[in-house]
């Protein structure tokens, strides 16, 4: 089993924080989300990021959760990969009607 290195996991975190930070808005206007200010779960998934590129242990692990973007009433799924080729995924999701 290959696990990503520090600077993959890196790379993968870096990736996900230039797409927020270029968000396409439906009238083709980008916004930037990575704003602590502008948008309550950025604060936790910093958080989030720092823990799952500097884990210590021998055998990294993924990180995977979901977040509540209050700000438009959806949530955020992510899943920070330790295992190659599994690949990492970040979305933004309606909330489950109960």
């Amino acid at each position: 089993m290959a696990f990503y290195s520090k600077m993959e996991r890196l790379q993968i975190v870096l990736e996900i924080v230039k797409g927020l930070r270029n968000f396409k808005c439906k009238d083709n206007s980008t916004i930037n989300l990575y704003d602590d200010g502008l948008c309550d779960f950025i604060p936790q998934i910093k958080t989030v990021f720092d823990a799952y590129i500097t884990q210590t242990q021998d055998i990294p692990i993924d990180y995977k959760g979901i977040l509540f973007f209050t700000e438009i009433n959806k949530n955020i799924e992510y899943l920070l990969p330790s295992t190659k080729p599994t690949v990492s995924l970040f979305v933004i999701r309606g909330k489950d009607k109960k």
